[in-house]
C-alpha cells in the first residue's frame, strides 16, 4: 500500500472519523471494523493513521472491507485482485486488512467475526440489514455516511430507519447538520446462541505451546506472538526445521486447475500471504527471490506464474521464530497432553513435564498422530478424526543439487515446475548451484536408494526441459551431486488439517498438519486460519473454503499413491 500513501483524504471523512473513533480500543488486544461501503480505500488509510499515532492502540488492527471491486487508488497489486476475500497484512502484520471484493450480503455470509465498529452503505433492504447484525456484538458502534441525520430526523419513522431498529439497532440523536446516521447495535432481546461461532474461543491472550518447529509451527507460533501471546514452540530436533521444512530451496506455485478448484485457490491465497512474510522479513536475493516460475502443463503447454517465487524454507522459519514473545525450546520430544484445572501440561517421555499452557497447538507432522491418540474420545466425532490421523501417509522427498563444472548451454532463465522442478541458478557467481527434484516416494525400500532417486529426479528434469533435456542433464551429472533427504506428512485429501481437535478433549488443543508437497504454499495461510478461528477474528478466506482445511470435515477420497 506504499502507493496509497499519498491519496487525499476528504476534511468530511477525517471530521467524521473523529467522531467515531473513541479510544475503545485503547490497550484491547484487538479491534475489529467492518466497512461494507469501502471505496476508494480512503476511510482505511485514515483509520490506520489514528491507529499508528496512537500510543494505546490495540495489539491488533483487522480491517474487513467490502467493495464490488478493487479500488485503483491503491495501486497495481491491489488493483488486479479478483472476486472474493484478499488478506494484505502491513505493519509488521499487526495491522490485517481483508479486502472481500463482491455482493455486500454474499461477502458478509462468508464471514464468522462480530465486529468492534460497523461502517456501513445505507442497506439496500431488510436482508442486508439483517446480514448487518449477525456481524455485530452486543454494544458495536455503527456510522453510515451519506445518510444524512436531518433527513432521518425528519422521517422519524422511515424505512431505514424502522429497518434498524427492528434488527436491535440503537440509533442516536442527530444534529441538523449530521453526515452520517450512528448508533449501536443493542437489542432488547436476548441474543440467540446460534448465531455465535461453534469454535472454541480464546478471547484473551494468554500462553500457547506449540509442538513442532517446522514451518507450519513456526506460522503458528508467529502469528499467534505478533498478537501478544506467550509462546513456547517445543521440537525434538537441537534446531528448527529440523525436518521437511530443512529443504534447501523450493518453489511456491499457486496449484492450477481448469476449474479454479479449492486447492487452486487457496494455494493461490498462501502463496500470496507468504511473500508478505517473505518480502518483510526476509533478504530478496539471497533467501527468496519472486522470480515468478513457468510451469510445465501435462498437455505439453505451459503457464508463467508472475507471483510465484523461490524461498529458503528454513530462514523464514528462523526469522518467524525470532519474533519477541516467542522461546524455542530444542531436543524436547512432547509424548503426553495432560489437562488439569484448565491447564494442558505438555510433558516428555519420561512424564517430566515441560510447562503448563491455556492452548497447545499440535503441528509435528505424523507426530501428531501418537500425541493425540490417547486425548480423541470415542463418539463419533473422536473416531473420525482417528480415521483422518491414521490416514495421514509419510511421503519421501528427496532433492538433487550440484554446481557447475562448466557452462551449460540449453539452461532456463527461470525456475520451472510441472512433474518435478528446477532452479537452476542459485548463489553467488563462483558458487552457483542447480536444484532438482524433488522424488515423491511412499515405499521407503526406494528411498534408501539415493542414485535412483535422483535418476527419478533427472528423468523428470528431462521432461521438464524438453527437446534441450538431454544436453543439460549430461552436464549436470558431470561436477559432484549431493542429495537432501526428509518426509512429509501428507492427508487422505491433500489439504492440511486445521482446527481445534476438541472431541472429548475439551477446549484448547488445536491441529495443524499435513501440508505435504505444499507446505510454502499452506502454511502462512493455516496459520492466518488458526488463530482467527481461536480469537474470532474475520477470516483470512471465505468461510465455504476454508471448511475444505476444517480437522473434522467429512472424509472423501482415497489414500494417497504417488501423486501430488
Amino acid at each position: 500500500l506504499r502507493a496509497a500513501r499519498g491519496l487525499s483524504i476528504s476534511p468530511r471523512t477525517v471530521t467524521g472519523l473523529a467522531a467515531v473513533l473513541p479510544q475503545a480500543w485503547a490497550n484491547r488486544p484487538a479491534w475489529t471494523i467492518l466497512d461494507t461501503d469501502f471505496g476508494d480505500g480512503g476511510r482505511f488509510l485514515a483509520i490506520t493513521q489514528a491507529w499508528r499515532a496512537d500510543p494505546d492502540r490495540s495489539q491488533m488492527l483487522h480491517y474487513v472491507g467490502i467493495a464490488k471491486a478493487a479500488p485503483q487508488s491503491l495501486g497495481a497489486p491491489i488493483a488486479v485482485l479478483g472476486p472474493g476475500f484478499h488478506r494484505l497484512l502491513l505493519d509488521d502484520a499487526r495491522v490485517s486488512l481483508t479486502l472481500c471484493l463482491g455482493d455486500v450480503s454474499a461477502m458478509l455470509r462468508e464471514q464468522l467475526f462480530h465486529a468492534d465498529m460497523l461502517i456501513a452503505r445505507p442497506p439496500v433492504d431488510k436482508w442486508e440489514v439483517q446480514a448487518l447484525a449477525r456481524r455485530c456484538k452486543r454494544g458495536t458502534r455503527f456510522w453510515m455516511p451519506g445518510a444524512s441525520g436531518d433527513q432521518e430526523q425528519d422521517g422519524k419513522h422511515s424505512t431505514r430507519s424502522a429497518l434498524l431498529q427492528a434488527a436491535g439497532f440503537r440509533l442516536d440523536a442527530y444534529a441538523a447538520d449530521a453526515t452520517a446516521v450512528t448508533g449501536c447495535f443493542d437489542p432488547q432481546w436476548t441474543i440467540a446462541t446460534g448465531r455465535t461461532r461453534a469454535d472454541p474461543v480464546q478471547t484473551v491472550v494468554a500462553r500457547c505451546a506449540v509442538v513442532g518447529a517446522g514451518i507450519a509451527g513456526a506460522s503458528v507460533a508467529h502469528a499467534l506472538a505478533v498478537r501478544g501471546w506467550q509462546v513456547t514452540v517445543f521440537d525434538s530436533h537441537a534446531q528448527s526445521a529440523g525436518g521437511a521444512s530443512g529443504l534447501p530451496v523450493g518453489l511456491a506455485v499457486p496449484h492450477l486447475s481448469a476449474d479454479d478448484n479449492p486447492r487452486s485457490r487457496l494455494s493461490r491465497h498462501g502463496a500470496n500471504l507468504l511473500q508478505q512474510h517473505a518480502r518483510r522479513l526476509l533478504r530478496q536475493g539471497q533467501d527468496w527471490d519472486p522470480t515468478g516460475v513457468l510451469e510445465r502443463l501435462p498437455t505439453g503447454g505451459a503457464h508463467w506464474h508472475a507471483q510465484a517465487c523461490w524461498i529458503k524454507p528454513a530462514q523464514l522459519v528462523r526469522a518467524w521464530l525470532a519474533q519477541t514473545g516467542i522461546r524455542f525450546l530444542g531436543g524436547r520430544t512432547i509424548a503426553k497432553l495432560h489437562l488439569a484445572d484448565g491447564l494442558w501440561q505438555v510433558s516428555d517421555p519420561q512424564c517430566v513435564s515441560l510447562g503448563c499452557f491455556e492452548v497447545v497447538v499440535v503441528a509435528n507432522a505424523m507426530g501428531c498422530v501418537e500425541l493425540l491418540s490417547d486425548l480423541l474420545a470415542d463418539g463419533t466425532q473422536g473416531l473420525a478424526l482417528q480415521a483422518k490421523l491414521a490416514a495421514l501417509q509419510p511421503v519421501h522427498g528427496t532433492l538433487s543439487q550440484g554446481s557447475y563444472a562448466q557452462p551449460v548451454e540449453g539452461l532456463p532463465s527461470q525456475p520451472v515446475n510441472g512433474d518435478g522442478s528446477f532452479i537452476p541458478r542459485l548463489g553467488a557467481a563462483d558458487t552457483e548451484q542447480w536444484f532438482a527434484g524433488s522424488t515423491f516416494e511412499t515405499d521407503p525400500d526406494r528411498v534408501s536408494n539415493g542414485l535412483q532417486q535422483h535418476a527419478v529426479n533427472m528423468e523428470r528434469l528431462q521432461r521438464l526441459l524438453s527437446a534441450s533435456g538431454n544436453g543439460v542433464i549430461a552436464d549436470l551429472n558431470r561436477a559432484p551431486v549431493s542429495l537432501w533427504s526428509s518426509t512429509r506428512c501428507v492427508t487422505h485429501d491433500r489439504y492440511p488439517l486445521v482446527g481445534p481437535v476438541d472431541a472429548g478433549t475439551g477446549p484448547g488443543v488445536w491441529l495443524c498438519a499435513g501440508m505435504g508437497s505444499r507446505g510454502l504454499s499452506f502454511s502462512a495461510l493455516c496459520a492466518e486460519l488458526l488463530v482467527a478461528r481461536l480469537g474470532a477474528e474475520p477470516l483470512p478466506l471465505e468461510a465455504s473454503l476454508s471448511r475444505s482445511l476444517d480437522v473434522h470435515r467429512l472424509r472423501r477420497g482415497k489414500a494417497v499413491s504417488g501423486s501430488r
